[in-house]
């Protein structure tokens, strides 16, 4: 499984979100959108419109999920597929 998150530097949602996934012990890479301009080209071709973050995108074998914002709930649900 691979996890990316796009965030920007002073996202707080990112950050909780981020704390959350290191409590549980899930590896990820972050990319600061705002900081970084081949994260950002990422994220708008990732976002398929979707405006804000986190964006996350979680890869697993042949299905992709893409989360915007943090819902612990969702978060487990595609967690728990892969």
């Amino acid at each position: 499984m691979q996890i990316t998150i796009y965030s920007t530097a002073a996202c707080a949602a990112c950050h909780t979100l981020m704390k959350w996934l290191d409590g549980q012990n899930i590896e990820y890479v972050k990319k600061i959108i705002d900081e970084d301009a081949d994260a950002m080209v990422e994220y708008v071709q990732a976002s398929n419109g979707m405006i804000g973050v986190p964006l996350t995108v979680i890869k697993n074998n042949d299905e992709v999920h893409t989360l915007t914002g943090f819902n612990p709930q969702k978060f487990k649900e595609v967690l728990q597929k892969g």
